[in-house]
């Protein structure tokens, strides 16, 4: 299918009021690429009328459609290794104090005494990422002063329905499962059936999905000590980037930590977040 310059502009400005994807001029071959074949599944003969009739009459069911089909969902365990490490080596001992003092509080919260955010967590690799590192850290530990993986929550949210149903499922390929993790860590923290590797429980129930679009309020998550939120703000224009970091710096604890892509960063955008370096990475700390 042709797609013209006037559905082009039709469609990019649809896909920006449903989720906050700036698409420059330069994407109009993405746009054709990617939403053809859902052009093709509503029956409609060219993107004249798929551009009608997402504008008069997308259920959610096809809106999800075009938001999972734009969004790239590009993700591996342990991708880009870097922030995890930064993340195991700097924060995690840190989280593991804070969980200690706050423990010894008369009236402290139940359940978990610290939580994680796993911000645009597409199928599920990086918030897994996340508590493997977790069960790692006090498998290894040898004095977890009565600290156990369960103390830390991990939230994990996305718009795409579609992505998270397969992070809800937990089941990975072959392919999938074979970069970014060793081994030991396949073998201790999956099972595999054929070529389908699923994750294990004790993995699993420390992560809890989430749909959320994050054009929108979404303080309602909570608080948080750490957020990742990595290769997502660089679809956003920079009023929209500008807006989620401001939700960001709200629900940090003080001295918390955001943990962006490897090209991304928040100089000129909000000046309340120190950055840290450390294991080649940089985190930026809540002021």
């Amino acid at each position: 299918m042709e797609l013209s310059v006037h559905d082009f502009d039709l469609l990019r400005k649809y896909i920006h009021q449903i989720c906050g994807i700036a698409l420059g001029d330069d994407k109009q071959y993405l746009v054709r690429q990617r939403l053809e074949p859902v052009a093709v599944e509503q029956g409609c003969k060219d993107f004249a009328e798929f551009a009608h009739c997402v504008s008069c009459c997308a259920d959610g069911r096809l809106r999800d459609r075009i938001i999972t089909s734009i969004t790239t969902n590009e993700t591996s365990f342990f991708r880009d290794g870097h922030p995890f490490s930064l993340f195991r080596g700097a924060i995690l001992p840190k989280l593991h104090r804070i969980i200690l003092e706050r423990k010894t509080r008369p009236f402290g919260r139940r359940g978990a005494k610290a939580a994680i955010l796993s911000a645009g967590a597409s199928t599920g690799q990086e918030p897994y990422t996340l508590s493997i590192i977790i069960n790692d850290f006090f498998r290894h530990h040898q004095s977890n002063e009565g600290v156990i993986p369960s103390d830390i929550a991990i939230v994990a949210a996305d718009v795409s329905s579609r992505a998270l149903a397969k992070a809800v499922a937990g089941e990975y390929s072959a392919l999938e499962i074979g970069r970014g993790l060793s081994d030991l860590q396949k073998a201790t923290y999956f099972t595999h059936e054929g070529n389908t590797w699923i994750v294990k429980d004790q993995i699993k129930k420390l992560v809890e999905f989430r749909r959320v679009n994050f054009i929108e309020s979404f303080t309602f998550l909570g608080a948080f000590d750490v957020i990742f939120c990595r290769n997502m703000l660089i679809y956003f224009d920079q009023s929209t980037r500008t807006r989620i970091i401001e939700q960001f710096h709200r629900m940090l604890s003080d001295g918390g930590y955001l943990i962006l892509g490897a090209t991304e960063n928040i100089f000129g955008l909000y000046d309340r977040f120190e950055p840290i370096r450390a294991e080649r990475s940089t985190a930026y700390r809540k002021k």
